[in-house]
């Protein structure tokens, strides 16, 4: 295992359609949760990585990570632990958090979640994107090294194909580009534009989610498990704003929760029975949980 998700806050300035948890979306007043992760638990998540011999920290589940207030102290700590961090960010915010990501060594890859703009007001989509790409020419000076992906996650979606034919041409014009994705293919998902700056198409998936009554009810004997395999607690783990630790990046409200990182040891949580057995499945291409039969991302995955 290489890589830790780590949601920092699970607030957004953004109501996407596409997200699935109405906690991210939070309103003054609503009595909505409003929860930034305590300096002191993110080091606990960092400390926890390092023993488990994780490399690199996604700061990414929901939410908008850039929002937090200790965003760039967090930046200073993975870098200290001598782990690299990937970003993934709507990219609204991104004149006021320039400074920090390009002046942290410890970030190697930014992605901006660009199809956001596609439900804005046009004026408020133009202007985004405008500061992502002055962003993108700043990081092509300043951090040739650093690799930045603007996404396109709605392939498919008939209601976002005007937004994606324009924010292609400002892509080109701004660049001196042809770039031309064309149809879109599974298997080539990846365009470059200039240096280690690529546009990354992809069709919406379908969150997976649960009723919280299943809880981490495993297929029993009797049951049947679903055919089909996934990278999670193989290659990847995700810890949410509170503590849970969960076995993947897509389980936002905690549906397969292995323990709390505030009450136990990162490499304790992933040997754990459950992880235990979760991991066992995967390897037999076995979805035993009721909740990984219901992931539709998962099926991309071949045997």
């Amino acid at each position: 295992m290489d890589s830790v998700y780590i949601e920092i806050t699970n607030v957004c300035n953004l109501r996407c359609s596409f997200c699935p948890s109405s906690d991210c979306r939070y309103e003054a007043g609503s009595g909505k949760p409003h929860t930034f992760m305590s300096s002191t638990l993110f080091r606990q998540c960092i400390a926890g990585a390092v023993d488990a011999g994780i490399e690199n920290v996604y700061l990414h589940v929901l939410g908008e990570p850039t929002l937090h207030p200790g965003f760039a102290l967090f930046l200073k700590d993975i870098k200290a632990a001598g782990l690299t961090a990937t970003l993934t960010t709507n990219g609204t915010t991104i004149a006021r958090a320039a400074h920090h990501i390009l002046n942290s060594p410890a970030v190697r890859q930014v992605n901006f979640s660009t199809h956001a703009y596609a439900e804005l007001p046009p004026s408020d989509a133009r202007g985004h994107l405008e500061n992502v790409l002055d962003f993108c020419r700043m990081a092509l000076a300043a951090r040739p090294d650093m690799y930045i992906n603007l996404r396109l996650w709605n392939i498919g979606d008939s209601e976002s194909g005007n937004w994606n034919k324009l924010m292609l041409a400002r892509v080109n014009e701004t660049f001196g580009t042809q770039v031309a994705p064309g149809n879109f293919c599974s298997r080539h998902k990846s365009f470059p534009i200039a240096g280690r700056l690529y546009l990354h198409e992809d069709s919406r998936f379908k969150w997976p989610k649960l009723d919280e009554s299943t809880g981490n009810a495993l297929q029993t004997k009797d049951e049947r498990s679903a055919a089909g395999t996934c990278h999670a607690l193989d290659t990847h783990v995700a810890i949410l704003h509170d503590g849970r630790v969960v076995a993947c990046c897509l389980d936002y409200s905690g549906q397969i929760t292995l323990g709390n990182i505030a009450d136990q040891n990162l490499a304790e949580i992933l040997g754990s029975p459950l992880a235990r057995k979760l991991r066992e499945g995967f390897e037999k291409h076995e979805l035993r949980h009721p909740f990984c039969q219901k992931c539709s991302f998962c099926k991309r995955f071949g045997k």
